[in-house]
């Protein structure tokens, strides 16, 4: 694709639980577990990812204008990447770099081998920094779950918020222009989304942020993957979650960026 120009072990409450909050309980823990293993497994990179990896990267740097790695959105964009994937085993062996691409429209994606790429517009999109670490921690989810192996093409998953018409429930498409196309799955997009709902319990963030986001975004002449069965599994995901002080409030440093950003880009 190209964008346009400018471009947990229960809690003892002593309060019985009804039979099926207790099973959706352990099921949630259960499934937290699994994830873990999964990822943990996982623990680096493919065979030939990087080179396709570094191969797309090098389409997007002739095509794609990118905020330089010295600025400040940059620089916190990439320090709160690396913190979250501290939150998963399988995020160690792997070299992330993250790059901020000069687009207005909320949009976020990953190439492999660590690679992922924000938008200006998906960092102003978001509300508070729970949101713009559920964006992040969807892209991470792509890698740890392994969706850059065994590919022929470029890039083989599509971001959060790719700007295209959105596939047919349970079939791929392949979509884009320019050098760079992606493949659209949206079993995949799933899977990234349950890793991405792990990490942000993990590192403090409000796991709710990821279906608010996904909730809010636009849709019309540039649609964007907004099914209702994928919605539906995030809300089944994040059912449990109950917003407490332990939840991360936003920094100084991501409302300083995103001040900035909207008086760099002339948004309100």
């Amino acid at each position: 694709m190209t964008l346009t120009n400018r471009h947990s072990s229960l809690p003892n409450s002593g309060v019985a639980l009804r039979p099926s909050v207790w099973a959706q309980r352990c099921l949630a823990v259960l499934h937290g577990l699994v994830l873990a293993s999964a990822t943990a497994a996982y623990g680096g990179l493919c065979p030939g990812e990087l080179e396709r990896a570094r191969d797309t990267r090098q389409h997007i740097d002739q095509e794609w204008p990118l905020r330089s790695s010295g600025d400040e959105s940059t620089q916190f964009i990439q320090k709160l990447g690396v913190r979250l994937a501290q939150y998963n085993a399988g995020g160690s062996g792997i070299p992330w770099r993250f790059f901020i691409v000069r687009n207005l429209a909320p949009n976020a994606f990953s190439i492999g081998a660590g690679y992922v790429f924000v938008t200006e517009g998906a960092i102003t999109f978001a509300q508070n920094e729970s949101e713009i670490a559920a964006i992040l921690a969807h892209e991470l989810g792509h890698e740890l779950a392994g969706h850059f192996c065994n590919q022929t093409g470029y890039s083989d998953s599509r971001g959060l918020f790719d700007i295209f018409d959105s596939p047919a429930p349970e079939r791929s498409m392949s979509v884009g222009s320019g050098s760079v196309r992606q493949t659209i799955d949206p079993r995949k997009e799933e899977q990234a989304d349950q890793i991405a709902v792990a990490i942000l319990r993990s590192a403090g963030y409000d796991p709710q942020a990821l279906l608010q986001v996904a909730k809010r975004l636009p849709t019309g002449g540039e649609s964007h993957l907004l099914e209702p069965r994928r919605i539906q599994a995030l809300e089944r995901l994040v059912a449990n979650h109950q917003q407490s002080s332990r939840d991360l409030p936003d920094s100084e440093a991501f409302n300083a960026v995103r001040r900035n950003l909207m008086r760099d880009t002339g948004q309100r």
